[in-house]
């Protein structure tokens, strides 16, 4: 029997503190585990697994233990080296790869790391569909060694990834953009280093050179705090855009000319639109937190709004099963079909650019009719009984339309909001969104007493 944690293996991924949590003894028995785990469920016949890993210190010891839990399996390890998440992603479609283990802890500080497992066609293991399996077996142990271990073989796909990305879009007819883009010391800088040379823009590119040790700030654009120097940036620079990254590339953030956060939904409504003019008639992810501008948008321009949990793994598995277009995450994740149902932080940059060159307006003015409703952003609460409030509210709201998609939702004609509970603490989450800011204050204090 191991002594690993289980509490670092999440709903999403594996994630925990260097090496207190997460250490080479938990890596290699992950990685015997995957290859058990594939084994299990007929899944291991192409006996080759992507392994890449991100900017943090903690990542290249990670991942000699990995690869050695791996080999000793029998499977073959393709080594991409220092990626991106979306780079690792692709690389598993274009290899047609048995699946792949990611070493990242996305946007978490420097002393955290983890894993993003996946099986084939980049499908994110998750809570769902088997990650907790893969805990048992690791901690179970006892996995045996293979009397025929597998091979390394390194490979770098940098241009090739962004060159297919490119190669969608027209972006040598693109007119010039001034923009600023902070890579935050994150891993995915060397891919914007690429895509730019093939771009007119002019481009202030800060922070570019991957450090683990997140010298500048922490890389999470959901943190207004990490966004400072950025907004300053844009405007003292006169840019029309700013762009942030997190720490493993796979999340994207905005902001207009005006220095002004623009909203995860608000990039979901816009993206869709555009998408369904070429698209018409397709369906359209969209979470519990997003503004009911979005589904007014994707009806309004010919699709159909599809309601579900966040968490990119739900929403990349939601999407495969009812063959959606595209879909978004409040966060700052976007996924595309034609991607392979997966995140593409290049793709919605350049869709974001080639939006602007088409409309040929300030960002600001583009996102201005977005902006129709009244939100309380995400406000936590800390309870001790969850349960009780999430029933106590669904009673005295039992004459509106009620949905259970994630914690629960209460829609009104003119207000709706939604609290749920958080999947790693004891707090309960509340999301809150009104037809004018007086409604607003009125529904959040009421809500508020009714939580706390």
């Amino acid at each position: 029997m191991s002594n690993i944690n289980p509490k670092i293996f999440k709903a999403y991924d594996v994630r925990g503190v260097y090496p207190d949590e997460i250490n080479e003894d938990v890596a290699y028995k992950i990685g015997q585990a995957f290859v058990k785990f594939l084994e299990g469920h007929g899944q291991a016949d192409n006996r080759q697994i992507i392994v890449g890993y991100d900017a943090r210190e903690s990542s290249p010891y990670l991942f000699e233990a990995l690869i050695q839990g791996l080999l000793g399996q029998g499977v073959d390890v393709i080594d991409i080296g220092a990626v991106s998440t979306m780079l690792f992603y692709w690389s598993i479609i274009k290899e047609q790869a048995a699946g792949g283990i990611m070493i990242t802890a996305s946007h978490n500080p420097s002393q955290y790391n983890g894993f993003k497992i996946c099986t084939k066609y980049s499908r994110s293991i998750c809570e769902i569909n088997g990650l907790f399996e893969i805990r048992d077996l690791a901690i179970n142990g006892n996995m045996g060694i293979s009397a025929n271990p597998g091979k390394i073989i390194k490979k770098n796909f940098l241009a090739e990834y962004v060159d297919s990305v490119a190669k969608k879009f027209a972006i040598e007819k693109f007119k010039s953009i001034k923009m600023v883009i902070d890579c935050g010391n994150g891993i995915a800088g060397p891919e914007l280093e690429e895509l730019l040379k093939k771009m007119p823009d002019q481009v202030d590119l800060l922070y570019a050179e991957p450090d683990g040790r997140f010298p500048n700030h922490e890389a999470n654009p959901s943190k207004e705090e990490t966004l400072t120097v950025l907004k300053s940036r844009v405007l003292s620079g006169k840019a029309n855009l700013g762009v942030a990254l997190d720490g493993d590339g796979d999340r994207i953030a905005f902001i207009d000319e005006t220095g002004k956060s623009v909203r995860g939904d608000f990039i979901s409504a816009l993206i869709a639109r555009d998408l369904l003019k070429q698209n018409p008639g397709q369906k359209i992810f969209y979470e519990v937190r997003s503004s009911k501008i979005v589904p007014e948008i994707v009806e309004a321009t010919g699709g159909f709004p599809i309601l579900g949990r966040p968490g990119h793994a739900l929403i990349k598995e939601q999407m495969r099963q009812e063959n959606i277009l595209f879909g978004g995450e409040l966060s700052g994740h976007y996924f595309y079909r034609n991607s392979g149902y997966v995140e593409d932080t290049l793709f919605t940059l350049l869709k974001i650019l080639q939006i602007l060159n088409s409309e040929q307006k300030p960002f600001s003015k583009i996102i201005a009719p977005f902006k129709k409703y009244f939100a309380s952003g995400e406000i936590n609460f800390e309870v001790n009984n969850p349960d009780e409030i999430l029933s106590l509210a669904e009673q005295k709201h039992s004459g509106a339309q009620i949905k259970k998609i994630d914690g629960l939702t209460v829609i009104y004609p003119d207000w709706w909001f939604n609290l749920r509970k958080s999947n790693t603490e004891p707090l309960i989450r509340l999301n809150l969104e009104a037809d004018s800011a007086e409604l607003l204050e009125e529904k959040k204090k009421e809500i508020s007493s009714l939580v706390v």
